[in-house]
């Protein structure tokens, strides 16, 4: 039957010319009269986007995932991967192995190919060669800011800064935690005010990392309490989430 040619036509196109880089095997396969989807005819059209590719990703590869025949028609999904190593439709060598996903259509006359069209996800294509930002993840609603704001009289600085560093190192092994930031501005007389910001996973990791840091304390015997007291520092604590456009 036609059909089972036509899809052996086809693996034989992938397995035996398109991923050997075999390219001189093309007539093989496509018929003189090809015409592609832009109107250019002959094998040199059905050769140049491929030969392309493989110059600029020298370990390109076309694996076949599915095969659906029917007629005439043939229809491959596909996945492309390769490494840019050389520059390609004006982007400089990234370097990145890449893989994207695409749908190749074949028609087919007298066994051979007589066009094809491939529809590929250019999008993901060019965000994976850096060509195109990467769209940021949407905010996380979970996400907790826990912000904390320090004033420091010059004299307390050095002590407060090494109880602070203390406290973050702790934090960092804390289950739920993600991040955090220290911001800070001296006035003119050298008293300083610092502003900490942790980022935690969800408001359980949170309260969890309170009653952590609250055994910690209990352990090597500091209150905080007393501590801000005696260096004569005040402080203000704010909880937050991010803002849902």
């Amino acid at each position: 039957m036609n059909i089972i040619r036509n899809k052996e036509a086809i693996r034989l196109l992938y397995d035996s010319i398109l991923n050997p880089k075999q390219f001189e095997k093309l007539p093989i396969l496509i018929s003189d009269i090809y015409t592609n989807s832009v109107g250019a005819k002959g094998v040199a059209a059905f050769k140049k986007p491929i030969a392309e590719l493989a110059t600029a990703f020298p370990d390109a590869q076309w694996k076949i995932e599915d095969i659906i025949a029917e007629d005439n028609k043939v229809i491959v999904k596909q996945i492309f991967t390769g490494t840019h190593q050389l520059p390609f439709q004006n982007i400089i060598p990234t370097h990145k192995t890449i893989s994207v996903n695409g749908i190749a259509t074949y028609i087919f006359k007298n066994e051979k190919i007589v066009f094809s069209e491939i529809e590929t996800d250019r999008f993901s294509f060019l965000q994976q060669l850096e060509a195109l930002p990467i769209p940021p993840k949407p905010a996380d609603p979970n996400i907790l800011f826990l912000i904390d704001k320090f004033f420091i009289p010059k004299s307390s600085v050095a002590e407060f800064k090494e109880r602070m560093a203390y406290n973050r190192v702790f934090i960092k092994n804390l289950s739920g935690f993600i991040s955090d930031k220290v911001l800070e501005s001296y006035d003119d007389s050298g008293n300083l005010t610092i502003i900490t910001v942790a980022e935690w996973e969800n408001r359980k990791r949170l309260n969890e990392a309170k009653l952590a840091v609250q055994k910690e304390y209990k352990r090597t015997g500091f209150n905080p309490k007393d501590f801000y007291a005696r260096l004569n520092i005040k402080m203000e604590r704010g909880q937050y989430q991010t803002f849902q456009e």
